[in-house]
Parts: structure tokens; sequence; C-alpha cells
């Protein structure tokens, strides 16, 4: 296995300075002093052809001068002469950079040619870099300050990636009062070539960073980003902060639902599906830092609030309300600990008020007994100032109570400002949080809680899925590109429904008609009572012109209706071409709720889905909720439930339940249709029936545009969907059919049959150790796979009582990018007869479409089989240097 990519950069073990220098004031001389200062180990060269030494030391005129190579060069430099020091450092051996110097992509067109220029160089050079127009990434635990920062900041356990350099500025200044350390301190700048994907990526398995806090004004690489954060957020908490909240993207939209979706919508959906936590303001993230830096996790949303002050405690308690945080009572055994010490009149709920007089024994006893209380996943301890208030003596007494208890994050917030300053100094020394105002004390608890919670929603699986009732991919593929061929963006309500119906969308049948005779003959052919809409490619909202009729009961209607539609269409939009009207059945759906699902395409997610409440006042109601596809059925029925007309679609009074599955099968069949198709930009059902029978979509609108030629496979995707091209119908030699092909989510509980249905041997063989089923957390792993950085194959068999799973072949990428490590089992009943080879075979496939050069594993020295298998393969075999009881298997793909 490979290095990851940003090994170099981040534990670097030799330094080279280019521009450093002793001239006061100028960047150069600042970083080489901060790396001076820092204490880093290592060798730091300075590079400046215009001096011979730099701060005592012998200064190189270039990188190429050195006698050796280092690991990471840092250049602050004029920007026309950055293409030139990449170049150089890739001669060099040099594969990590930092570039502080401005002049890029922020300043105009001569920046972006500049920027563009530099990444090329990069490339061809072999050059990751950081930057441009950044700060500089600080590693304190090495002593590495490549900034140009006048603070440094303290050694600790919590990440901040950010795309502004003042940011950085502002929480180092912040950090060291506040005796808050970080693991590492990385200013993005321009992210030009690093990008957040990329440090994410590094620091999910850092084994110095426990937590990560992102600043974030854009993303540039929406894959990479979604992927990082999605392992990152499994493993540690991840807080978002992203400007511009408020920036409409969708102004010029055709549709509803381009109409309703912004970007910050879409960005709330990506943190949503990664598992990551999101803070609204700039206080916000300073209060995730001050939680997170303790190291304490809670293990749910429970609150215990303790407080000298009733007003206090309902200040808290109202922003509980706002975060979904509870505030449980305390126990019987709290209460009567309590009873033994307060006055009788206290307050025996949550928030515990033990009064405004409350001793600092007094605070001691209760934060023991709330800490001990298995109701509470967490403390909150506040004092207000009064007049018998001992400030400094209770911050002691809450400290010494703390010590020793490491299982429950307690928090601390002393309001006021000079009477309690020397408190808050101690608690803060003792590495306890501290906070000025209720509300951040419970926002930063309320960051704890969310993770938690995230990391339980992502052991949830969504049941088996069926194969039958595939698409009809290449019908739909078809009315698409006759669309496009025919110039149009617009597909016409019959298109769009035939689209929705190869995709096995129920639809109202549509007919068109030109003349009043021949509505007449629609009618009668769907039979009445009919509905009636204008027919104009130019003509989306069709009630905004008077463009519908619904609940036409004879020919004499239509005839009439027709007239009525067509003259008022072309009064009110002249410029539009009619072309008579549409005319369908009134659809039958008994107690039909009206929803809306709609698809829109973000510039940097791409395509987003939409539910929620449909018909003619859909803009108005507001309530909507997105979600990014993929979808699966666990994902669906999530977004559903954000929706406040979910509520709708139970039993209330005399109305039965929606058909809550057929709703959920409209959302998957959306999703695969954008998957595999780009064209489409946006897609409106509205209003989609939903009764306890079944759903109908009564009006169906999509608009379509061409990709661009160079855009490959799923590149339209910002999470890649089920890879389809990779699923293969094959026979073994008795004629038994076998089905080769990617897993699914829906896989969860046939890959727990099949790890159970292994013998002992095979289970160690596999997994090397013993046991008997999968974990939750390994089931999630194993099936909910990341399409772009891993692969995992099943053969199935069918059975009599239906498909089932017989081998599982998979690889995971390497952090070098260019290279994977598989694992493959095959179950005992269908040893040898080919599967494990058929199996390994398509993996080799997989891993060369997916741009691997070499594919390695390990396996048991007495598993001969296996070792056979490789030799037949091509593989090379030899004994682990670490392991003579583990072979070590490879080969060049």
């Amino acid at each position: 296995m490979g290095p990851n990519l940003l090994e170099h950069m981040f534990n670097p073990r030799s330094l080279a300075v280019v521009g450093a220098s002793d001239t006061s004031g100028s960047v150069g001389a600042q970083v080489f002093a901060n790396i001076l200062a820092a204490g880093f180990a290592g060798p730091v060269h300075p590079v400046n052809p215009g001096h011979a030494e730099v701060a005592g030391r012998p200064c190189f005129a270039s990188i190429s001068d050195m006698p050796e190579p280092v690991d990471l060069a840092v250049i602050a430099t004029p920007a026309k002469t950055i293409p030139g020091i990449i170049h150089d450092c890739g001669e060099a051996g040099v594969r990590a950079a930092v570039v502080l110097s401005a002049g890029f992509g922020e300043t105009g067109e001569e920046g972006q040619a500049r920027e563009a220029e530099l990444l090329s160089v990069a490339r061809r050079a072999g050059v990751r870099f950081m930057g441009p127009n950044c700060v500089g990434l600080v590693r304190p635990g090495i002593g590495l300050n490549a900034t140009f920062l006048k603070s440094s900041a303290p050694a600790g356990r919590l990440a901040l990636v950010s795309q502004s350099g003042a940011l950085c500025s502002a929480i180092v200044d912040w950090a060291g009062p506040h005796h808050l350390g970080f693991s590492a301190i990385v200013s993005l700048g321009n992210s030009a070539n690093v990008d957040f994907g990329d440090v994410v990526d590094f620091l999910s398995t850092d084994p110095k960073t426990d937590a990560i806090l992102l600043y974030v004004e854009g993303v540039r690489h929406a894959r990479s980003f979604i992927s990082a954060l999605r392992v990152a957020a499994r493993i540690k908490p991840v807080i978002v902060l992203k400007a511009g909240r408020h920036n409409e993207s969708s102004k010029a939209a055709h549709t509803h639902t381009g109409a309703l979706i912004g970007s910050d919508a879409v960005f709330d959906a990506v943190l949503e599906r990664v598992g990551a936590v999101r803070a609204q303001t700039f206080g916000q993230l300073f209060a995730a830092a001050e939680i997170l830096s303790t190291g304490k996790r809670a293990n749910g949303p429970r609150l215990g609030i303790i407080t000298n002050g009733g007003g206090a405690g309902v200040l808290a308690a109202d922003r509980v309300g706002d975060l979904h945080v509870e505030l449980p009572a305390p126990s019987p055994k709290t209460v009567a600990a309590l009873d033994a010490l307060l006055p009788p009149y206290w307050s025996r709920r949550n928030p515990v008020d033990i009064l405004g007089d409350a001793r600092p024994e007094i605070y001691a006893a209760a934060v023991k007994a709330c800490i001990d209380d298995p109701n509470f996943d967490g403390v909150l301890v506040m004092l207000t100032p009064q007049a018998m208030t001992q400030a400094s003596d209770a911050a002691r007494a809450l400290i010494d109570a703390v010590s020793g208890q490491t299982r429950k994050p307690v928090l601390a917030c002393w309001m006021g400002e000079a009477s309690v300053a020397e408190a808050r100094t101690l608690l803060s020394a003792a590495g306890i949080p501290d906070f000025t105002l209720p509300e951040r004390a419970v926002e930063a608890f309320s960051y704890l809680s969310r993770h938690h919670l995230n990391r339980r929603l992502a052991l949830e699986t969504p049941g088996p899925q069926s194969d039958l009732d595939a698409p009809d991919i290449e019908g739909a593929r078809m009315i698409i590109d006759a669309v496009l061929a025919d110039g149009r963006a617009m597909l016409s309500d019959i298109e769009s429904k035939a689209v929705m119906r190869a995709f096995r969308i129920p639809v109202n049948v549509t007919l068109e008609a030109e003349t009043p005779a021949k509505a007449v003959i629609a009618a009668e052919t769907v039979g009445f009572p009919v509905a009636m809409k204008i027919n104009s490619p130019q003509i989306t909202h069709k009630s905004d012109v008077g463009g519908v009729r619904v609940n036409i009961m004879n020919a004499g209607d239509v005839q009439a209706a027709f007239r009525e539609i067509t003259q008022g269409a072309k009064a009110a939009r002249p410029d539009a071409t009619i072309h008579g009207v549409t005319v369908e059945p009134m659809a039958h759906i008994d107690d039909a709720r009206e929803l809306v699902v709609g698809v829109s395409r973000d510039p940097v997610f791409g395509p987003s889905i939409m539910f929620g409440a449909g018909g003619t006042m859909v803009e108005i109601l507001q309530d909507n909720t997105v979600s990014l596809p993929p979808l699966n059925a666990v994902l669906a029925n999530r977004q559903i439930d954000r929706a406040r007309v979910s509520r709708l679609l139970s039993a209330f009074r005399d109305r039965p339940a929606v058909d809550r599955a057929a709703v959920v099968n409209v959302l998957l069949r959306i999703s695969d249709l954008v998957c595999e198709f780009p064209e489409i930009e946006e897609l409106d059902i509205n209003p989609l029936f939903a009764g306890p029978d079944g759903v109908v979509a009564v009006d169906a609108r999509i608009r379509v545009a061409r990709p661009p030629a160079r855009m490959g496979r799923h590149e339209h995707m910002a999470i890649v969907p089920y890879p389809r091209h990779l699923v293969r119908h094959e026979y073994l030699a008795d004629g038994t059919p076998l089905t080769i092909r990617p897993i699914r989510p829906e896989d969860a509980d046939s890959e727990q049959a099949f790890v159970r249905g292994l013998s002992a041997e095979a289970r160690r063989m596999r997994f090397m150790y013993a046991m008997k089923e999968l974990t939750p957390e390994m089931l999630v792993r194993f099936t909910q796979i990341d399409y772009s950085r891993e692969m995992a194959l099943v053969a199935m068999t069918q059975e009599a009582g239906g498909p089932v799973q017989q081998g599982v072949a998979r690889y995971t990428i390497n952090p070098d990018a260019t290279s994977c490590e598989f694992a493959i089992v095959v179950s005992d009943s269908y040893q040898k007869q080919g599967i494990g080879t058929r199996l390994m075979k398509a993996l080799l496939d997989a891993a060369r479409d997916h741009g691997m050069r070499t594919i390695e594993g390990a396996v048991l020295a007495e598993n001969e089989g296996m070792l056979q298998l490789m030799g037949e393969l091509g593989f090379t075999i030899h004994t682990s240097p670490d392991d003579p009881a583990i072979m070590n298997v490879e080969r060049w793909l």
C-alpha cells in the first residue's frame, strides 16, 4: 500500500522555504521566522537567489541547487515565478508545496490564466500543492508553522480546514487564551490543486486528529468533497460552517423545482447525506471547537442542566427545544441525593435549579449526581453572579467533581464578565469547555448529540430489492435523443409521461388533439370525465394562462373547452406556438393527497431531488425537502419524513393512510432516471396524486440539454450511482444461472446471511480471525459502499426461494490512488465451480475501469486453494516481511 498523497505535505521531514528573506515585513521573512520559532525538528533550507544566507543559514539560489530533495517546499515569491518554481520542484524530486503567493484566480482573467498554467505545470511535474493565495499550513504536533500568521497555535487534537485566511488568523488568536489545541490548521486559499476532499481524506485517518472543523465558501470538486466527508463523519465529528447561506442560484429556472431549490438547500442535503453537522454562524463554529477540543463524546441527545438562576435555565431550555436536544427528568436517585442538600422548594426537575445562594459544595454534589444519572448523556453547569455567589470557588468545585470521570461531556456557562473572569480562566485551563451564553453551550452539546445520531442513522439498512420490473432505459433514451435532435429543450406532456412510464412510474394516459374534432375523439377514447390542457412548448405553467379545464363530462363541452383554452392561451402568450390541447382522463385516486416530486441541477453538486406538498400553490406553501441521488428506500423515507406534508400521508380522522411504499418507489425511480441521464436539467411531477391504492403522476415536465461531449459515465453525479455496466449474466458448468453484479445497500440481509452461512474455516480464511457474523458497522461498511473509491461484486445464483449470494469479491483503493487491495470469499457449497475465478476476473476488469495500475492482497499461507487461484491469474506471490504466516499477492493491471 502506498502512502497518502499528502503525507509529505502534512508530515514532512525536511523543508525548503522559497522566497525566504531577512527583509523585515516581507512574507518570506515572516514565514521563515515562524518555521524556526515553532521548533521544526528537520532540516529547513532557505531558497532565494538574492541572498547568500538567511537567519544565519546558507541560502540556495534555487530548489535545484539543494544537495538533496526535501519533502515540502513553502513558496512565497511573486505569482509570475511560481510555475517555474513548481517545475523545478518536480525536477528536484520535491512532491509537495504550499503556495502562499497571491495574484492568481482571485484577481481576474489574467490571474485565472496564470492559475491554469500553474495547475498544468504541477500535474506534469507530479507535485501536489496547497493554495495559491493561502495563509499556509500549521501542524503544531511536529513544530510546523508554515504560515505568515502573527500568532502560533498550541498543539491539540482538533483540525481546522478553511478557505478564509482571516478566519484561520482569528481562530489561532482565540485558541491560546482558551487553551484550545490543534492537530492541523489548513488554509486552502484558491484550492486549485489540493481541495477539501484531499485534506479531509487525510485527516479522517490522521491519528493526531479527533475532530474536524470546516469553513467553506465554495466547493470545486463535489465528488471528492462528499466522498471524503462521508468517510470522515463515520469516524469522527465533522462540523461545517458555510458562507453565503442566502445566495439564490435558480432565478431563471423553468420549473417549480428550479425556483425552489437553492444552492444552500442542496448543501444542507449534502451534509445530511454524509453525516456532517452544520454550524450556522462563526460563533457556533467557536462553540463547536470548544466542546470538540475536550475529546468527549455524547451517547445521545439527553442534556442535564444545573443552574443557580431560573431565568438562565429557561434560556438554555428554550435553545434545547430549538435544536431537538432532550431535557429528561432527573432519576429518583438524583432527586433523593439533592433533596438531602437543597431546600424543599428546589425545582425537582430539569433544569436542576440549585438556587441563587448555592455554595461550591452544592455545585459539586449536584454535578456528581447528574454525571452519575443514567438519564443524562451530558451535563451543562451554569452560574449567574449573585450576591452570595462564589464564582471562582464554584468553578474549582466543578473541576474537582469532573476530575477522573471520562464518560460524559460536562460544559460550563459562567454568565457575566468581570466577576467571573477568573473562574472562566480556571475552567478553560482545566479542559472544561466554558461559554458566556447559555445558547452557545446548548449549541455545543447539540453538535455532539447530532454526531451520535448521525452515526446511529448510518447503521440503518434498506430491505431487499427486487430486480423485477427494471426500467426501459433504451426506450427513454430514444425519446430524449429525439427531442434533442429536434433542437428542443422541453419534452411535451406525452413525451414526459412516456419517459415516466419507461421508468415504471404510474401515469394517466394523455392524448394530443390539434382540432376540436380530434379532442372529442381523444375524450371518447380515454373516457369521460376528462381534463384538457394547452399544448405548447413555450407554456410550462399552463394554469397561469388559463390553459387547464377539468371534469369535462361530454363532447359538447370538449369542443367549447378547446376553443376557450386555445384562444385564451393565444391572448395571454401571443409569442407561443399552440399545438392544440392534450386530453387525459381525470385521475381516479381515492383520498388522494397532492404531492410534488422534482429534480433540479445544482451547478456544484449536480442533480438534486425535491419532495413536498404539490398542487398549484406549491411555491406559496414552500413545503419541500431536498436530497442528493442516488437514493435507497431508507434515504427516500427520511426525505419524506422531513416534509410537513408527510403527516398527511398517515391515517387521520376518517381518511386512510397513503400507500407510502408507492411514494417511495416514485422517488427511487426518479433517482434512477436522473442518475442514468445527464441530459435531464429539470423535472417536475406536479401533482403526484397519492392515495391508499397507489400513486399516479397527473402532470409531468422534463427539460433537457445535451451534455458536454467530454463528460464520461456518471460524471454529472456528485455521488457515483449504482454501476449497472458491471452486471454480468453467466452460467456455471452445470447450467446454473449466475449473476455477478456490484453490491448495493439493499443486499444487507443477503450479505449477513452469506457470512453466517460460511463455515468457521472459510470465515477465518477471509477475515483472518474467528467471527460468527458481521457487526452492524461492518454490515453497513460492506454494503453501503462508495463506488468512487471501492468496489464489491457479489455472485448470485437463482434458487427456489429467490436469488442467493454465493460469493463476494471487493477492492478498496489505497491512499496512493493508483493501487487497490482486494479480498474474496466463496460459499462452501459452491467451492470448485469456477465462481472464485469469475469473480476475480470481473474484479480485475472493474479495477482497470477505475484506473488502477496494480491490485494486491494478503492470503494466509495455509490457504492453498486461494494461492493456486492467484497463481493462475498471474499474481506474484511472496511471504510477508511482517508475518511468515501471510503471503502477499500482487498483479499489474
